[in-house]
């Protein structure tokens, strides 16, 4: 009885020699055909966070959990025999490597595990593994554009168990960044005389990646005493990052009669907002000014200048005709 187990064993590790010099010998098809061992990998995203919205410049960090799903496939012609040589190599350590490939060159995606360890074991004996994608969008990404990020994996080969790789494309789309920065030029305060009109420049750049549309109002509470104050209703931007344009603040000054020593500021509001879509705005910027307005005013002299000459005119009227009056007498 023990001779015919040391025959039994000895037969089955010269089978086992013989099948793995027959596969270093024939071409990999032909020991395939008799013995399959091989590699797989499923590989699984959480999409729901890259996709439910688009992803914002510059600020936003968006994570993507990868969930892998490793084990072996036996089989051939020899099916018992690729068994054996399965458990053979079971629970052996795997390394599975992750690795970045090409991407939208105005993201940034960072892995923070490129190597996963398990073990060799069939798909319903091992856990699900898992990694994490981080991924930054530039400020020069095109809002609403295509985005995409390659993720490569791969699994060695152990023994006469044969690799595996593969390459998964994820997709996303960056999202509108309204943001400007204006500027008065030649400075945000001036002094005139009432009679005259104060006029302030303001260019606009265009920070964002889009074509912007930014609207423009004077803040009606920033005004007081009579004075007056209108600016451009809007302005288109060019989507090139840096774009710029000029809308031109105007303000005018109380003109009543008589000496002036006024001052104020003038608040103006800044919306910007997508041009193909202007429901889809920033928070509002501001922009604010300094006007003084000093010397003397002619306008509304003729209020008290016409009064005056009428009652001059009657006081001569009547005394003419009062001294006539006396003349004849």
């Amino acid at each position: 009885m023990k001779n015919n187990f040391k025959t039994l064993k000895a037969s089955i590790i010269m089978g086992i020699l013989l099948v793995s010099v027959s596969a270093a010998i024939v071409p990999t098809t032909s020991a395939g055909f008799f013995v399959n061992l091989s590699s797989y990998l499923q590989a699984g995203f959480d999409a729901s966070n890259f996709t439910s919205k688009p992803i914002v410049p510059r600020g936003e960090l968006r994570s993507l959990t990868i969930y892998l799903k490793y084990g072996v496939n036996y089989g051939g012609l020899l099916k018992g025999l690729a068994r054996g040589l399965f458990n053979f190599y079971k629970d052996r350590q795997v390394n599975i490597k992750l690795q970045l490939g090409e991407h939208s060159p105005w993201c940034t995606p960072t892995l923070f595990t490129t190597t996963i360890t398990t073990k060799v074991g069939e798909a319903e004996e091992t856990d699900f593994l898992q990694a994490t994608l981080n991924l930054r969008v530039d400020l020069d990404a095109p809002a609403f554009g295509s985005g995409f990020v390659e993720l490569k994996v791969s699994v060695p080969k152990v023994g006469m168990i044969a690799g595996y790789s593969n390459t998964f494309t994820l997709e996303f789309n960056p999202a509108y960044l309204p943001l400007i920065n204006a500027e008065p030029q030649g400075g945000n305060s001036k002094r005139i005389g009432p009679m005259d009109t104060a006029v302030f420049p303001i260019e606009i750049e265009n920070l964002g990646n889009a074509q912007t549309r930014v609207k423009l109002r004077v803040i009606t509470s920033s005004l007081s005493n009579d004075w007056a104050a209108i600016v451009t209703d809007y302005i288109i931007l060019d989507e090139t990052r840096g774009s710029k344009g000029i809308v031109y603040l105007t303000v005018k000054p109380p003109k009543s009669f008589g000496y002036h020593d006024d001052q104020i500021t003038i608040s103006v509001e800044l919306i910007p907002e997508y041009a193909q879509l202007s429901s889809n705005q920033g928070p509002p910027q501001y922009v604010n000014v300094l006007v003084e307005s000093r010397g003397f005013s002619v306008i509304g002299f003729e209020i008290v200048v016409i009064p005056l000459i009428i009652i001059i005119i009657i006081i001569f009227l009547v005394y003419y005709f009062m001294f006539r009056k006396k003349g004849k007498i």
